[in-house]
């Protein structure tokens, strides 16, 4: 529960208690751990990796943080999606004021409740990671969006778009230049560099040269 008597307090009227126990209770951002992922609501269950120090010097961890909401890059009627497993490393970052009503309801709302920069108002911004969790083989060229393992990538560089891995494609394709293959192309399962079609006269042509 909120203590509503620190969080109205203002600098005029609190005492040097009442400020300093509210500063403690500040919380801007912190490294976590994902502990479980839920693809329908998009929210995530958090192990906070910075530990909490006692007034006597033990160290304790924070409880988990649940049910917070992931930061996806998202505008204009698109979005970037992936996955999220447990394990994955990222940043929590601290609403100013409650966050519960704006979730709800996707609308703005006054905040339900008084607390200030609460281990309950957290939002996750996956990606930021501790050292031993670099990338591999950072590609330094360009663009890379890739495995971690680096097997399967699409990288833009200047005037190139390199893909590794098997393309699967569904719908209708344009080109306005040349296609072109260094082993062969295979239509319905005919294909391109050893088909034969039947002669005139009977018999089968050669393969195409």
């Amino acid at each position: 529960m909120s203590n509503y008597a620190i969080h109205n307090a203002t600098p005029e009227t609190a005492t040097d208690k009442q400020i300093e126990q509210a500063q403690k209770q500040i919380h801007t951002a912190l490294p976590v751990r994902v502990v479980s992922f839920n693809p329908q609501n998009q929210t995530v269950t958090l192990a906070v990796q910075i530990q909490q120090i006692l007034v006597k010097g033990e160290n304790v961890n924070i409880p988990p943080l649940v049910d917070v909401p992931v930061s996806y890059p998202r505008g204009g009627g698109f979005a970037v999606t992936f996955p999220l497993k447990a394990g994955d490393e990222g940043l929590a970052v601290f609403s100013e004021r409650c966050i519960d009503g704006w979730w709800q309801s996707g609308k703005a709302s006054p905040p339900l409740d008084y607390r200030l920069h609460d281990l309950s108002d957290a939002c996750f911004i996956p990606g930021i990671c501790s050292l031993p969790n670099v990338v591999g083989n950072f590609f330094t060229d360009g663009l890379s969006m890739q495995t971690l393992d680096g097997s399967t990538f699409i990288r833009i560089t200047n005037g190139t778009i390199l893909i590794q891995g098997n393309i699967e494609h569904q719908g209708s394709q344009h080109t306005s230049g040349q296609i072109s293959s260094d082993t062969d192309v295979v239509s319905a399962g005919i294909s391109g560099k050893s088909h034969t079609h039947k002669g005139d006269s009977g018999g089968t042509t050669g393969k195409p040269q």
